[in-house]
């Protein structure tokens, strides 16, 4: 089916920026049917139709603030849907190396060993990004912590993607580097590494 604009749509946007769940519950009915559609083109098998179609929405509705400022609302659907699933398959992808390394890891310690390991890789990672200048430990927070993409850091921070993009990669780089200098090499500093990677 072709995207069709709800009725009044400005006003509706402007309404949920201001927190109306009513208008944003007559949102959610009109465009769930096209937010399913844009998951499918990324995540075919529709194994987790349901559960990202209500991630894109919640996202939406933490993100509310900005709708006043939306030009193009079919634009900004397709962009909050691809990186919540582009996220989802992150994820995925972070279990897979975690279940990999798990049947390695069952050969160098128990459990409590692993915890021990891992929280002294997070206190020394958190002490190099620690180090980063200001607006790069920034960028890099706003990517681990709060999961946002390259455009979305990059419209948060007036800056442009590519400008996100490069200070990442050089905030990644410090981390990763400081990480294998200062912390044990076991295989779980290689899974830990593993999540630092810039997608």
């Amino acid at each position: 089916m072709p995207f069709e604009r709800i009725h009044n749509e400005p006003d509706l946007l402007r309404q949920i920026s201001q927190g109306d769940r009513d208008a944003f519950r007559i949102f959610y009915t009109h465009y769930y049917g096209y937010v399913q559609r844009y998951i499918a083109l990324f995540e075919p098998s529709g194994g987790s139709l349901e559960e990202l179609t209500q991630d894109v929405f919640v996202r939406i509705w933490e993100k509310r603030e900005h709708l006043g400022k939306v030009e193009s609302l079919k634009s900004y659907l397709f962009l909050i849907t691809r990186n919540v699933v582009f996220n989802y398959l992150r994820s995925l992808k972070v279990q897979q190396k975690v279940r990999e390394l798990d049947g390695v890891a069952e050969t160098v310690g128990d459990d409590l060993e692993s915890e021990i390991l891992f929280r002294q890789y997070y206190r020394i990672a958190q002490e190099a990004m620690d180090k980063l200048p200001p607006g790069r430990r920034k960028v890099l927070k706003m990517s681990i912590d709060d999961g946002l993409s390259l455009d979305e850091i990059a419209a948060e921070l007036n800056i442009s993607r590519a400008g996100v993009k490069k200070q990442l990669y050089a905030a990644t780089a410090f981390v990763r580097q400081y990480l294998q200098e200062h912390g044990e090499m076991t295989v779980f500093l290689f899974l830990f590494l593993s999540l630092l990677e810039v997608c």
